[in-house]
């Protein structure tokens, strides 16, 4: 599938190499996303990409360019390496947890 975004072209090659990767860059996306309360739309805005480009990435939908990586790394205040790593659970769980708990704190005042 061939999908034009901003004018670039961007190819899905869904015959199975590569879409563990996609996959995991896509749940990492959503969650960081989530845990700044952020749309697809503020992502966008604060990457300098298209929301649908963001939206076909959380699909695993497209392969992403490094150049487009550095941008949406940036936008969280990560390092492509962090980006792109596994995070360790118990760590990622403790800051879920404590984000959360921040959340409702804010919801009760």
């Amino acid at each position: 599938m061939v999908f034009a975004v901003d004018g670039s072209i961007y190819i899905d090659s869904s015959n199975g190499m590569g879409q563990r990767a996609r996959n995991l860059l896509a749940q990492k996306l959503r969650v960081l996303r989530m845990m700044r309360g952020w749309s697809q739309e503020q992502l966008a805005e604060a990457s300098g990409l298209h929301r649908t480009y963001i939206s076909l990435i959380e699909r695993s939908e497209c392969n992403v360019s490094l150049d487009n990586l550095e941008k949406i790394a940036d936008a969280f205040g990560l390092s492509l390496p962090e980006l792109l790593c596994v995070p360790d659970a118990a760590a990622f769980g403790e800051k879920l947890i404590a984000l959360l708990g921040a959340n409702d704190k804010h919801e009760e005042r």
